[in-house]
């Protein structure tokens, strides 16, 4: 990564000065994943609705299944190397060296010391975004400037193994893109980064207009879930 200085401070964490201003107010409560904007002199804001639910509705009960299944072994994993990404993009290099040496090492090494991070000006790690018009909100992952000056969008994915098939997170991508579009903050592309054990994998980058109307479906069908259910509601109300 390229060498800036740090000043400020974002929970408690001094960030580069080439990271976007985060939106004020804007948290996530854990474990229940919830999203809430708080306000000067207004209500607490609490969003219904995240881009991973938006996005989970489009699989089927098959991969729910499986997903539901597996969850006591992907679920930590994913957990510890989002958190290692985390912190070598904010440079909290105590807390990344730890995790560099735990049960998820296989996953952690290749993805902090892949060589593409030093052709990249990160801009945002871990950040939360909302859209009040659609009442959405929603964390993603990593926001980073390439050599040609692309700002680019990037999810992080993990896998059990190197020969893990990988997917299109268009959706997802365009997802974060457009509740940050609402706040004037525009990426040229998305790009997801494959973790697995020895191996991290950039995937080709996502054109914006991809993402965009992968996520516009994605919404579509979600949006009309939820007036199904509005509707039944309604029926049964009666």
């Amino acid at each position: 990564m390229r060498q800036t200085q740090t000043t400020g401070s974002t929970s408690s964490v001094d960030l580069p000065t080439t990271f976007l201003p985060p939106h004020p107010g804007i948290s996530r409560r854990d474990p229940e994943h919830r999203y809430v904007l708080d306000r000067p002199g207004q209500p607490l804001h609490e969003f219904p609705a995240s881009v991973t639910g938006v996005i989970g509705l489009g699989k089927d009960q098959r991969a729910i299944e499986a997903i539901e299944a597996t969850k006591d072994i992907w679920q930590p994993r994913g957990h510890a190397v989002h958190l290692a990404l985390e912190c070598l993009l904010q440079r909290r290099y105590s807390e990344l060296q730890a995790l560099a040496a735990g049960d998820y090492a296989d996953w952690i090494q290749p993805l902090i010391t892949a060589p593409r991070w030093g052709d990249l000006q990160v801009i945002a790690s871990e950040r939360p975004t909302y859209c009040l018009a659609r009442n959405l909100s929603g964390t993603y992952d990593a926001g980073y400037i390439d050599p040609a000056g692309r700002r680019i969008l990037a999810d992080l994915k993990t896998q059990a193994t190197i020969t893990s098939r990988t997917y299109s997170t268009a959706a997802q991508l365009g997802g974060y893109m457009a509740l940050e579009a609402s706040h004037g903050v525009h990426y040229d592309a998305g790009q997801t980064i494959w973790s697995r054990p020895g191996q991290t994998a950039f995937s080709a980058l996502y054109s914006r207009q991809e993402c965009l109307t992968a996520w516009a479906l994605a919404w579509a069908r979600w949006l009309h879930h939820r007036d199904c259910l509005a509707a039944t509601a309604d029926r049964i109300a009666l």
